[in-house]
């Protein structure tokens, strides 16, 4: 079963069923090791795609610099009557669009896998915050049953559960700029960097 597969599944099982196990309590504490375990895995994806998303961003304006200077050069070439030229500078800019427009592609499905597996991390922490509080009430239900007392009401869930997950996407944005750093090869030196040649795919160079 894949991740995504695993958390849908996690996330649609109604909490309140646990309540007609043989054990609550141990099946509820279960159900919550797996959701910490899908969180653990969810947040190494969104980590992978965020640094996928800023490798991205970064290729795109690589190609879009190259883009801009090629056709600053065709236009003086032109000015100053030399035809062949700025064909030839005109050509190697075609070659330029083509991988900019598929980085832009690719950066755009990018956005949305990371998108969802934000939304997905969102909710599945939320979700275990959820099955906590059921766990609490089980274990109280079951002293007061124990003790003859009366238990107290649960807590309801407030507006604010999702309240700090805004930090929580920006750390892993962090993260991830972390671990594409520490992955990067020591940039190049030239006219403009060699980084941004190499990732063009070929498309930059006449």
């Amino acid at each position: 079963m894949g991740l995504l597969d695993r958390v849908f599944q996690l996330m649609t099982s109604d909490i309140n069923l646990l309540d007609r196990a043989d054990d609550p309590e141990r099946a509820i504490g279960q159900l919550i090791g797996d959701m910490e375990e899908s969180i653990v895995d969810l947040r190494r994806e969104t980590v992978t795609a965020v640094a996928r998303q800023n490798r991205l961003r970064k290729q795109l304006f690589a190609a879009e610099e190259v883009a801009s200077r090629i056709e600053c050069e065709a236009t003086m070439a032109l000015a100053g009557g030399e035809e062949l030229r700025a064909r030839l500078v005109v050509s190697c800019e075609i070659g330029v669009l083509k991988a900019r427009d598929a980085c832009e592609l690719e950066l755009a499905d990018a956005n949305r896998v990371s998108a969802r597996l934000v939304a997905h991390l969102i909710r599945m922490e939320d979700r275990v915050q959820v099955a906590r509080r059921k766990r609490d009430e089980i274990v109280r239900r079951q002293r007061a049953v124990e003790t003859g007392t009366r238990p107290r009401a649960t807590p309801a869930v407030g507006a604010g559960a999702f309240e700090g997950y805004a930090q929580t996407v920006s750390a892993l944005e962090v993260e991830a700029e972390a671990t594409r750093e520490r992955r990067a090869s020591p940039a190049g030196s030239g006219r403009w960097p060699a980084k941004a040649e190499g990732e063009l795919e070929g498309g930059g160079r006449c």
